[in-house]
């Protein structure tokens, strides 16, 4: 066997390099792991290694003998994206079956290693941890996808572990190792601590066994803290990183009420409170392990409710002197990051959001307390700021320019993080659980930093630019927009009434009553954030800024009784009567950013003032002043067409560009009838010359791109909103236009060379997709009765299915596959075009459907996390397989009517037709006779019928050319039936249902191929199993039959879900069903 030879040349060459026999140790898993269903003799692994223990043996081959273990472990936990249920199988089989007994071996390995001091000792010592880790690190259930869940949730051991896991000897050879061991495998072993304090609760048999191993835990972490040795183990910062995770671990796992049946608690939590003092105040050393140390203590006080009243205030004691010590170290960070001693926390908000939320969550546990230092701390900072701030503005002859530079950096710096974690604690309000002191001291909190907004925009306007830092300003500016978001999720809002203490507060100091004039101060303070200083050097920053201003306002107006308020602001009333200032850099389209937030920033400018200007119900007057500067500028652009204009080309272009993105922004937010009709009577007809025409010059430009995403987003019926009068033209008028702009578009698409092949996306994929989405949109919108366009001539229709046509045509299809936007697009119109549009068409290109066939079902196999196209594909199966079959049947019943009507005519005896259900597999000629069979001119009845009469039944009995395109190529419906039938049997897919929809359609379309396929696929089977395949497979069509009502769909849909049961409980072999070619599935 090769896995005996790879491990014979490894055992015979122990010399060789490291990469070597890493490499040959992974060769090895991947064969074990492949064979491991297939024979017994790979899954006697702990023998086969057992030669590498042997007594005798040198230390190194028991080094590369863990480490082919842990190589085994690693690949059998890896997740595969195909064939993933065979490979999961595998996995667990190995669980059950190897990990436990390695596990075991590892840690007896392990006792046997703790009076060894030799350097190979060491080597094999640190091999062997690595073992231990990788066992407890195995995904026990499949649920964990990546590395990144290590944190998150406990360890899924089996319960056959409990028979080393609850063993003292367990813990105490750990905590023996981390002592007695150095280095990076003293570290090695409080990883292994660290998987220990997060066994899952439910292993233990019994709620002692579990109490006395969480006080094993408790115990030896007390006397880790105590001890001078577990004090000098914990000068390592990996020692201590390590630690501060183990502590965040077992808070996570097990139970405050089991912690504190420990005889001991108050000792032991005063100790980890000491030690965490420590950590926080020491937080350069070792800044990772700060937001392990506030998880710990977050969950601690998030479920102290369920803790003895002495307990709880024991607690609440430790977490204000915590509270104090996380803030200090916030304050030192200022200077410290300034100095280049650490990387600046504020760069990265969302994680700096994270590690605030917990502060929260510590600090209220007793508010008061921890609210009176904060408050102490932020007016001791106020006050040096605003000293500084005059000291500046008088020019104080005792400091240099640069030095109260340094100095106002700083204290802005320490303001800043100041009101990022007042906002936090604001933000933390629970509104069923806060009391009236504590919003008491939101009220007061709040109002100092309102102090200092007003303080900062003061100094903003006035202080000399050489004073000014564009990163400071950014900081300032996103702390205060965070605060703004905090106050409003927690006091503005429906339970804003309530919080009478706040506001009460907020009217003396600040003359704010309630919350829409908070709105007010909001909307006027943040304003300015929108406009640029024109200085490249703050351009970054200021594009930040738009940002997050521009999302704290999308935040307001999708608020029901925040947006009705900020309706009525002056500040918003003007901006609604001047939306585009010249100020507003973001709305320059000559000034690009790579930055995808940052683009989108003019189109969610407008997506928020479209709502805010629709808040309220008659805006018609609104409207038209809010679109003015519009139409002066499209009015101009009209005049430059027609050559009337001193406008150039490319200012043409740049203004086009920009109001074409504020136009789909302002559309995208628009949701009834009303709203979209106000819109399309100003735009249409009147403007729609203007996106013509600007195809036609721009195609190659991203200014076809951008007229493209508006059109999609203009013909789009979200909420029904696209709804005309019956007596309308304007859904005909309207897709009239859209196949005008798709024609003229998708022509020059055609016509388009590709400068290379990398270049496909950008200069050719992003507009076809575009065009797929605009086309879907409008085929699905329900405002066309596209029959209308057949009827009097029309070609819109045609000339836009045409370039489609050709358009799909131009893609290989592995590039449909290869780009996940265009396949999502392709999909969705296919989806579309097959509901009722194909089966409209009098014909369609024979390449064009066997496209689409090939596509429908190469999209299958790939399995992604994103299951959308697989199931849009499935769905024009399904309806396409669903016509051919009621065709057919409704086929079959007319002619046995006309049979009966010869017969009864004639007098003639019982003729046998045959229809294309029982003709599977017969060439085109014999489907063509079976469906021309009886063309006579009787009714059912056998009574003459009228010559109009006659020529409707013979258009009635012709063959409709898709139900004649599939009889006659039936090697289609045998490809997309292997492609469903094994991705639905035997892959694990969250979408399986949607997998096993066309499935019925498939299969009594081309019923002789299934029982072919179904017949050789039971052969290729293993003897012993053949028996039990052939049990699951006939009860797959048990009950069902020939139609497609939804009662037959549901049950073939749960005879699948049974057969795929059954199939996951074997390790089955998969056959094409026409030849002999086989593999593993």
């Amino acid at each position: 066997m090769l896995g005996t030879f790879v491990l014979r040349y490894i055992y015979q060459n122990p010399d060789s390099q490291p990469f070597i026999i890493t490499a040959q140790a992974q060769l090895f898993a991947i064969i074990t792991k492949l064979g491991w269903l297939e024979n017994e003799e790979f899954r006697a692994l702990v023998d086969q290694i057992q030669v590498f223990f042997q007594p005798g043996n040198p230390i190194a081959y028991r080094i590369i003998g863990a480490r082919i273990l842990t190589a085994v472990a690693t690949e059998m936990n890896l997740p595969s994206a195909r064939h993933a249920t065979k490979y999961r199988k595998i996995a667990v089989s190995f669980r059950d079956a190897q990990l436990l007994p390695i596990f075991q071996f590892a840690l007896s390995t392990l006792k046997s290693l703790l009076q060894a001091s030799d350097a190979e000792s060491e080597k094999l010592r640190e091999s062997i941890l690595q073992l231990m880790k990788m066992c407890l690190g195995f995904d026990f259930i499949g649920t964990l996808p990546d590395e990144s869940s290590d944190d998150v949730g406990s360890i899924q051991a089996m319960t056959t572990w409990r028979i080393v896991l609850e063993e003292p000897e367990y813990l105490d050879v750990l905590w023996e190792c981390w002592k007695k061991f150095s280095g990076a495998t003293s570290v090695l072993a409080m990883e292994s601590l660290s998987q220990a304090a997060s066994i899952r609760r439910s292993l233990f048999s019994s709620d002692e066994t579990r109490n006395t191993y969480i006080h094993h835990i408790m115990r030896e972490t007390s006397l880790t803290i105590k001890s001078q040795a577990g004090q000098a183990k914990l000068q390592d910062v990996g020692n201590f990183h390590e630690f501060c995770r183990m502590l965040s671990k077992f808070r996570s796992t097990f139970q405050l009420s089991e912690i504190c049946e420990y005889k001991e608690f108050e000792q032991w939590i005063s100790l980890i409170g000491e030690f965490s003092s420590r950590g926080l105040h020491s937080w350069k050393w070792s800044p990772n392990s700060i937001p392990y140390l506030l998880t710990f203590w977050s969950k601690m006080v998030s479920s102290i409710s369920s803790a003895k009243q002495a307990t709880q205030d024991y607690i609440q004691g430790i977490t204000v002197d915590l509270s104090r010590a996380y803030l200090k170290s916030r304050l030192e960070c200022a200077q410290a990051v300034l100095d280049g001693e650490v990387d600046d926390p504020l760069e990265s908000e969302e994680e700096l959001v994270t590690t605030l939320e917990m502060y929260a969550t510590l600090s209220r546990s007793k508010y008061v307390d921890s609210g009176r230092f904060v408050l102490a701390e932020f007016k001791d900072i106020f006050k040096k700021y605003r000293e500084l701030i005059q000291r500046a503005s008088l020019g104080s002859p005792s400091l240099s320019g640069n030095d109260i530079k340094e100095q106002l950096t700083v204290v802005e710096m320490q303001l800043t993080w100041m009101v990022y974690m007042i906002s936090a604690l604001i933000g933390g309000r629970i509104s069923y659980q806060s009391t009236g002191e504590q919003d008491q001291m939101d009220a007061e909190l709040s109002s100092e930093v309102l102090g200092f907004i007003q303080q900062a925009q003061m100094w903003t306007t006035q202080r000399p630019l050489y004073l000014a830092s564009p990163d400071a300003h950014l900081y300032v500016q996103s702390a205060i927009l965070f605060f703004y978001t905090q106050f409003r999720s927690s006091y503005i809002g429906e339970e804003s009434s309530k919080s009478v203490k706040v506001y009460t507060l907020l009217t003396e100091r600040w003359g704010l009553t309630g919350p829409n004039q908070v709105l007010d101060v909001i909307m006027n303070s943040s304003l300015g954030n929108l406009r640029s200083s024109g200085d490249p050097e703050w351009r970054k920053q200021e594009d930040q800024l738009v940002v997050r201003t521009l999302r704290l306002y999308t935040q307001l107006a999708s608020g029901y009784s925040s947006v009705k308020h900020i309706r009525k602001l002056d500040t918003t009333k003007a901006l609604l009567k001047n939306h585009n200032p010249s100020d507003f850099r973001f709305l320059d389209p000559s000034k690009k950013s790579s930055d995808t937030s940052v683009a989108r920033c003019r189109m969610n400018y407008y997506t928020m003032l479209s709502r805010v200007l629709f808040a309220e119900d008659n805006v018609d007057a609104d409207f038209w002043r809010f679109v003015r500067p519009w139409e002066l500028t499209l009015d101009q652009v009209t005049l430059a067409f027609e050559g009337t204009s001193d406008l150039t080309e490319e200012q043409i272009r740049l203004i086009l560009l920009g109001i074409f993105k504020d136009l789909r922004g302002f559309v995208s937010s628009i949701t009834n009838r009303k709203q979209y009709t106000l819109f399309f009577d100003w735009f249409y007809p009147a403007y729609t010359p203007i996106v013509v025409r600007a195809i036609e010059i721009w195609p190659h430009d991203e200014l076809g791109i951008a007229i493209l995403r508006f059109w999609h987003e203009f013909v789009s019926n979200k909420s029904s909103r696209v709804t005309f009068d019956s007596s309308s033209p304007n859904g005909i008028l309207l897709f009239r236009e859209t196949s005008n702009i798709l024609y003229t578009y998708g022509q020059n698409l055609l016509n388009r060379p590709l400068s290379n092949s990398s270049a496909r996306w950008t200069e050719k994929y992003k507009g076809i997709m575009l065009y797929f989405n605009v086309l879907s949109a409008s085929l699905s919108g329900k405002y066309v009765n596209f029959g209308v366009f057949k009827l009097y001539g029309d070609k819109a229709l045609d000339q836009a299915l045409e370039v489609f046509f050709s358009l799909m045509l131009a893609i290989p299809v592995e590039d449909i596959i290869a780009f996940p936007k265009l396949a999502n697009a392709y999909f969705s119109v296919i989806d579309v075009f097959a509901s009722d549009h194909m089966t409209g068409l009098p014909m369609m290109p024979h390449p064009v459907l066997a496209y689409i066939f090939q596509a429908l079902g190469e999209i299958i196999p790939p399995q992604n996390p994103d299951t959308i196209c697989s199931t849009m594909a499935c769905s024009a199966m399904d309806k396409i397989c669903t016509f051919v079959l009621n065709w057919i049947l409704k086929d079959k019943v007319r002619k046995e009517e006309g049979l009966e009507a010869l017969q009864a005519a004639s007098g003639s005896p019982d003729l046998t037709g045959r229809t294309l259900l029982t003709s599977a597999g017969s060439g085109n000629n014999s489907q063509r006779s079976s469906v021309e069979l009886t063309r006579g001119a009787l009714s059912s009845n056998g009574r003459p019928v009228s010559k109009h009469r006659q020529q409707q039944q013979q258009k009635q009995q012709e063959t409709h050319w898709l139900v004649e395109y599939l009889m006659a190529n039936k090697d289609i419906l045998s490809y997309l039936f292997l492609a469903l039938f094994q991705a639905v049997a035997f892959e694990n897919r969250s979408n399986y249902w949607s997998l096993s929809r066309p499935l019925l359609g498939l299969i009594l379309l081309n019923r002789d191929f299934y029982n072919e396929y179904i017949n050789g696929f039971i052969q290729s089977q293993l003897p012993d199993r053949q028996e039990h395949v052939q049990t699951a497979v006939n009860a797959l069509m048990e009950g069902i039959e020939c139609n497609t009502t939804t009662l037959n769909r549901d049950r073939f849909t749960q005879n699948i879900t049974n057969f795929r049961r059954e199939c996951t409980q074997m390790t089955l072999m998969t056959s094409n069903g026409l030849s002999d070619d086989s593999g593993m599935l």
